[in-house]
């Protein structure tokens, strides 16, 4: 008998904190085992001007943004008003936590511009709930040599223009290095004012 392989996200995601917002970035195939099934993948949500990215099993990763999705909204009618950056990530650290046992496989990036500060705030968060505040942050295949781009680029005073090219660059620099990497990604651009979503073909 064959040995059946549940549905992996072979995915990258990659997040960046800007002095004028946040910018993520996620691939979009999805592989079972060996085999690519597609390119239709979604793991970069903006929900309430709040951006989400993960990396690793689909069907975890889909449960995880409903459960989020749900506290959000409990959490806006308790509260009378959207929740916080800070208070979402700690609350999905929370759920992440819960099931530490038996864990979603997933990683997470939390991000956005707190409204009140106007401060950009980027948290990567581990399967097991570690909530972790960070400059940028790559989580998934080839996160090592995404991460080496970054280290070498990075610098908050970027503008959104320039970040979106790092961006860009970091997602090449995995297309042309891992077999499981897409030319197809999402991407996430949020500040103060707005939330951008668009799904971009690299030209490599």
């Amino acid at each position: 008998m064959s040995q059946i392989n549940f549905g992996t996200w072979e995915s990258l995601t990659v997040g960046i904190r800007l002095d004028e917002g946040v910018i993520l970035a996620g691939t979009k195939k999805v592989a079972y085992g060996n085999m690519i099934m597609g390119e239709g993948g979604k793991n970069i949500f903006v929900l309430d001007n709040i951006g989400f990215g993960f990396a690793g099993h689909v069907s975890d990763l889909q449960s995880l943004i409903k459960e989020i999705r749900y506290e959000m909204n409990y959490l806006k009618l308790q509260l009378d008003r959207p929740p916080t950056i800070h208070s979402i990530a700690n609350r999905l650290g929370l759920l992440l936590y819960s099931r530490k046992f038996f864990p979603y496989i997933t990683f997470a990036v939390v991000a956005g511009v707190d409204p009140v500060t106007k401060k950009s705030i980027l948290y990567s968060l581990d399967p097991v709930g570690s909530v972790m505040e960070e400059d940028y942050a790559a989580s998934g295949f080839s996160m090592d040599i995404v991460t080496g781009v970054l280290e070498d680029s990075y610098d908050p005073k970027l503008s959104i223009k320039e970040g979106k090219e790092l961006i860009l660059r970091t997602m090449k620099v995995a297309a042309k290095r891992d077999i499981y990497s897409s030319k197809k990604i999402d991407l996430a651009i949020l500040t103060k004012d707005k939330a951008i979503e668009e799904t971009i073909t690299l030209d490599i």
